[in-house]
C-alpha cells in the first residue's frame, strides 16, 4: 500500500500577495527617493548656471559698468535669465579724509523662474 503524503511545492495566493505588497512598498520608496535626488540635482544645476551668468556679467561690467543708469536684460535675450545691473557712486574717504572719486557699488541680480541670485562689489571707474 502506498501511504499518502501531503507535500507543498508552491506558494499560496496569500503569500504571493504579501510578497507583491512588500515589493510595491520598496519600489514606491525608491521612486520617492529618486524624485528627491533629481529635484535636488536640478536646483543645484540652476544655481550653478545662475552663478556662472552672474560672473559673466561681472566680467562684462568691469569693462563697461552701467554708470549712466540701470541696465536690464530680458530672459528672452539672455539664456533664460533676467539680469538687472546698477552702479551707484560710493561716498568713501581715504585715511586723511579726502574723498575717493570713481568708486562705484556694482549690483547684479539674476532671476530665472522663482530663483533669484545676486552679487555686489566695488569697482573703480575713473
Amino acid at each position: 500500500m502506498m501511504s499518502k503524503k501531503s507535500s507543498q511545492f508552491g506558494f499560496t495566493l496569500f503569500e504571493v500577495l504579501i510578497a507583491l505588497a512588500v515589493f510595491a512598498l520598496a519600489v514606491t520608496g525608491l521612486a520617492i527617493a529618486l524624485e528627491s535626488i533629481v529635484q535636488t540635482a536640478l536646483e543645484a544645476r540652476q544655481r550653478t548656471l545662475s552663478r556662472m551668468e552672474l560672473e559673466s556679467r561681472l566680467a562684462y561690467d568691469m569693462v563697461d559698468p552701467p554708470i549712466e543708469g540701470d541696465r536690464t536684460l530680458s530672459a528672452a535675450e539672455n539664456h533664460g535669465f533676467e539680469i538687472t545691473e546698477s552702479a551707484t557712486q560710493e561716498d568713501l574717504k581715504d585715511g586723511e579724509g579726502h574723498p575717493l572719486t570713481g568708486i562705484y557699488r556694482l549690483k547684479i541680480s539674476s532671476k530665472m523662474g522663482n530663483a533669484t541670485d545676486s552679487l555686489e562689489t566695488l569697482i573703480y571707474h575713473p
